[in-house]
């Protein structure tokens, strides 16, 4: 792996996307290996570490998991996807789980791959659906979610002390899409709001 610079490094992390389109290439082992090695050592609530990894390089899982989850039809083509679950044995579990997955978006792209952050605790991702929202949380239930965590747990037999934190895709890709985020202006305060 060649070494970077500072800069070269800072803009990798500002080139992540959620990307949906990947090419028909495997994803060595090696690679997959550090990425969860990076994920395992993501900052974690008084060290307690409640997370496990579940990574699906099989074809025909990857399209289980395509079916399982809405919104989320294109992992069937990614090279590979990585649940990551939690122990409930912290109240910070869903910070830990999350930090987990931010590496695991980070290492992935340093390792030249794209990923989508697909699905999480609260349920699967709407991607320009109406979900009426009551304080940055959906009024109502959103029904997919129930059915969506005991899925997975069926196709993967993941304990049921374990709970759905993310769903990873990755993947090498052509895409780069965009990325229409705010003015760091806009969204930096100095000293106070």
């Amino acid at each position: 792996m060649k070494e970077r610079s500072l800069e070269e490094c800072l803009e990798t992390i500002k080139d992540i996307r959620s990307v949906r389109s990947y090419l028909k290439e495997p994803i060595a082992e090696d690679v997959l290996k550090s990425i969860v090695d990076c994920a395992r050592m993501a900052p974690t609530a008084r060290n307690i570490q409640p997370w496990e990894f579940i990574v699906v390089t099989d074809e025909d899982s990857l399209n289980k998991i395509s079916k399982i989850i809405p919104q989320g039809d294109f992992i069937k083509d990614a090279a590979a996807g990585i649940i990551v679950l939690s122990h409930r044995n912290t109240e910070y579990f869903l910070e830990d789980g999350s930090a987990a997955t931010q590496n695991i978006l980070v290492s992935a792209r340093f390792h030249g791959l794209k990923s989508c952050w697909i699905a999480g605790y609260q349920g699967p991702y709407y991607e320009n659906d109406e979900i009426p929202m009551c304080e940055g949380v959906p009024c109502t239930p959103i029904p997919d979610l129930h059915t969506m965590q005991q899925d997975l747990k069926k196709e993967f037999q993941i304990p049921d002390d374990l709970v759905l934190i993310s769903v990873v895709s990755l993947g090498y890709s052509n895409d780069n899409p965009p990325a229409d985020k705010r003015a760091l202006e806009d969204v930096m305060h100095w000293n106070s709001f």
